[in-house]
């Protein structure tokens, strides 16, 4: 009597072979075999980097601006930090607003 038929553990089972799977084409490539060669992707990829120094720069903004509130809220100045901190919302909403519908028409 073998130590693993002891134990309870069932007998070897034979192994498996493992038959490779043909790698699947990719969407790119399934797009061009039925529309064509040429794939028109739009302007986004022009402007990405763009849009992403506009995203990074407004967090900045953003941060600084919160800061000089918190600021003069500690001096005591809580109407200046509130009028302040409403402005810089809705200049930035109305801002969001006209780049949003500016990039959406442009694809």
């Amino acid at each position: 009597m073998r130590y693993r038929d002891m134990l309870g553990f069932p007998k070897k089972q034979p192994k498996k072979k493992v038959v490779p799977e043909q790698p699947k084409p990719s969407v790119t490539e399934l797009l061009k075999e039925e529309f064509g060669d040429t794939i028109n992707e739009g302007p986004a990829y022009e402007y990405a980097r763009s849009t992403k120094n506009i995203e990074k720069s407004w967090k900045n903004t953003h941060k600084a601006v919160m800061g000089l509130v918190k600021e003069l809220q500690k001096k005591g100045l809580k109407k200046e930090a509130f009028k302040i901190e409403k402005l810089i919302e809705r200049v930035w909403s109305e801002f969001d607003h006209f780049f949003e519908e500016t990039m959406d028409k442009l694809q």
